[in-house]
């Protein structure tokens, strides 16, 4: 995203993503977020620099199985291809997951199947060690 444009409406975007840190939101989430800090942002909007933000690898956008619409998380500068996320089926808890193995499924998949995998909008699903017991 160097040398691109950035508005103040992004700049506020980016800082509530990174002020979740690594608990994806909502666009609901954002908008609510951005009124308490009295930046008025409509919430097309929000989607409008959401999307592009998505583009230039600055936010990774995920679909949670029980939540709502699209959610949404900031991408570290430093993040690996080899992350992906887990969901729990039961309580609905998202969390992102690095593994290095990952990375040879990729591999495999792209040189054997001629099909490249979007790390970043892998989701496993499961139970979290709490709901499995």
């Amino acid at each position: 995203m160097a040398g691109k444009y950035k508005t103040k409406q992004q700049i506020a975007i980016i800082n509530c993503l990174k002020d979740y840190g690594k608990n994806y939101v909502t666009v609901l989430d954002i908008e609510k977020y951005l009124k308490e800090k009295n930046c008025s942002v409509g919430i097309t909007t929000i989607y409008r620099h959401l999307d592009r933000l998505e583009q230039d690898g600055v936010v990774a956008r995920i679909n949670v199985g029980k939540q709502q619409g699209a959610c949404y998380q900031y991408v570290m500068e430093d993040e690996s291809d080899n992350c992906f996320y887990i969901e729990c089926e039961k309580c609905g808890q998202v969390s992102k997951m690095e593994c290095h193995h990952l990375s040879e499924l990729y591999s495999h998949v792209n040189s054997d199947h001629h099909f490249s995998i979007n790390p970043k909008k892998t989701v496993f699903y499961g139970k979290c060690d709490r709901c499995a017991k």
